[in-house]
């Protein structure tokens, strides 16, 4: 047996404890509520366990009748409907019972010291305002707050065995803390309630996007195997002239290279499908048959081969933008150099090509949206390249190249 499985064991026995005792009905669909009603239930758990053992310590008697032990009884039995689909119920119930105690008490010890008077309008009071802070509105916890207050004012005023000056001062003490706990809890609940809706709509946005993608993949998939037979059809059925083989190849081989973004995306959340070096030695082919003949070399280190890495199933369309850039300017005669290295959990990705370079003149805003080094285009290539690396986690930089011609980059990138 190994050392985890007793963890492992002794995890599952807790799970099942937990929702035996306080997990939510599965009429509660709301993550918001549940987690509230995981705490109500729990609270009363502590409440019913811990009245009784302070019954030990004090003598609270209503008449024959243990005080707490009696308070216990009904706290048990708003635990049971917290267990059910009313838990919006129980947590009510819950905050007016506890609002409740002080009368109570005070009604039933006649005899009660300065201390224990100030403890029960303190102490039951704030409790009562801090559960009716999760199961009341800002505006009825505000109402309830003022209420009780005065309830406990009139109250005080009319019992005779409590000096009402006495009283006054801890009254205003819990009327204080309530407000403290409003503000507070309206405030993190106002922030979890944000939080729950936008989650809400980025899984809406998520399921959204899957669906396109779907389609976009399928719809265009189908179409580019189109586009390639036809492609293939010509190249076998027309003779093609000398000068005009090489648009043919261009043409062939981007069709190719559109397949491979598609089936990119097509694999994207099954990794297992995903082989990045081969992924990459499959880019740097069709580079040099769409370049007619550019000499593009991948250098793949020993530790990278015999490890099970992969660092984004995205990122090969980055070498690929910079292998296109050196394309463009340099056509057939363009020199390409991938060095692919790991340092400790990081892969570092060097790319280097005898192209005319950066000027310097934009090298500080290379990846910036809407910068190009071409003519004609809309700057989109490196500022998206910048955006993919970086949500892997990684970084890309443009090196400075002063003793050779060309540019360089460095990636460098969390190996998950």
């Amino acid at each position: 047996m190994s050392e985890d499985e007793p963890v492992s064991e002794e995890y599952s026995v807790f799970q099942r404890v937990r929702q035996i005792l306080i997990e939510p009905s599965d009429a509660i669909q709301s993550d918001v509520l549940r987690m509230k009603t995981r705490l109500l239930s729990f609270s009363l758990l502590l409440i019913v366990i811990g009245l009784p053992v302070i019954q030990l310590f004090l003598d609270n008697l209503f008449g024959n009748i243990p005080l707490f032990s009696m308070t216990t009884a009904i706290f048990f039995l708003i635990y049971l409907i917290s267990r059910t689909k009313y838990a919006v119920i129980a947590g009510i119930i819950t905050t007016l019972s506890l609002a409740s105690m002080p009368f109570l008490f005070l009604s039933v010890e006649f005899n009660q010291t300065d201390m224990r008077v100030a403890l029960n309008l303190i102490i039951w009071p704030v409790i009562a305002a801090l559960f009716g802070s999760q199961w009341l509105t800002a505006k009825f916890e505000a109402l309830f707050i003022s209420v009780q207050t005065a309830a406990l004012l009139v109250y005080c005023n009319f019992l005779p065995e409590i000096e009402f000056l006495l009283a006054l001062e801890p009254i205003i003490d819990q009327a204080a803390l309530s407000l403290v706990v409003l503000i507070f809890t309206w405030s993190l609940n106002y922030y979890v309630t944000q939080l729950e809706e936008h989650k809400k709509f980025l899984e809406q946005r998520q399921r959204e996007l899957e669906v396109y993608t779907s389609v976009l993949t399928h719809d265009l998939g189908n179409d580019m195997q189109i586009v390639r037979g036809h492609i293939e059809l010509l190249n076998e059925t027309m003779k093609i002239p000398l000068d005009k083989e090489s648009y043919m190849a261009t043409t062939l081989a981007v069709s190719e290279r559109m397949s491979r973004v598609i089936k990119l995306f097509s694999v994207v959340g099954r990794a297992s499908e995903y082989d990045f070096l081969e992924t990459l030695q499959t880019m740097a082919n069709r580079a040099k048959q769409a370049s007619g003949g550019a000499n593009i070399s991948l250098q793949i280190e020993p530790d990278i081969r015999s490890a099970d890495i992969r660092p984004g199933i995205l990122l090969p369309l980055v070498l690929e933008n910079l292998l296109r850039n050196t394309v463009d300017y340099v056509g057939e005669s363009a020199v390409v150099t991938i060095r692919l290295g790991l340092v400790e959990k990081t892969l570092i990705i060097t790319y280097r090509d005898n192209g005319p370079g950066i000027d310097s003149s934009i090298r500080h805003r290379i990846f910036m949206k809407g910068v190009t080094t071409k003519g004609e285009g809309k700057g989109l290539g490196l500022y998206l390249s910048k955006r993919i690396v970086e949500s892997y986690g990684g970084t890309i930089d443009l090196l400075e190249e002063k003793e050779r011609q060309g540019a360089a980059f460095l990636i460098s990138v969390p190996v998950l």
